[in-house]
């Protein structure tokens, strides 16, 4: 392997380890607003009684739905997992093949298309956690003046 095939794998490397702390940064952001979700769904809640729970508020009634989209945008952010690398098999091979030029540039192949996929990957999470974050936002501020009209 020349050096500047160790400086494309290198560069590769480093985008991969990169694309992997941003969608563990994105889980991390994204659990804590399931959390806060958990934690604004009995408040929401306690203020239902049994006569309210048939006659249910336009505000109250959009901050549960509002809650119960966050709940499922985090679920969605958090659902795919990254590939970590080439399948076993595809390894399995090169080595028996050799260090060559050939299995150089596999492997090369396979960390350019992990990156391309983990890209996309951190771009969806973000659209899903987006999407979290402004309901999670929208479910508290309708509770919040709920709770401020009664």
């Amino acid at each position: 392997m020349t050096v500047h095939e160790d400086r494309l794998h290198a560069e590769v490397d480093r985008e991969l380890d990169q694309i992997r702390s941003s969608c563990e940064g994105l889980a991390t952001r994204s659990g804590l607003l399931i959390t806060a979700t958990g934690i604004a769904v009995p408040i929401v809640a306690a203020r239902l009684t049994i006569t309210t729970v048939n006659k249910l508020q336009p505000v109250l009634a959009g901050a549960l739905l509002a809650l119960g989209i966050a709940t499922l945008l985090g679920i969605l952010t958090l659902l795919p997992s990254l590939t970590t690398g080439p399948r076993a098999s595809s390894l399995q091979l090169w080595m028996s093949i050799g260090s060559s030029p050939r299995t150089s540039s596999l492997l090369y192949d396979a960390k350019v298309a992990l990156v391309k996929g983990g890209a996309l990957r951190v771009a969806v999470m973000q659209a899903f956690f987006r999407l979290q974050a402004l309901t999670t936002v929208t479910a508290l501020a309708l509770g919040l003046w709920y709770s401020a009209r009664k």
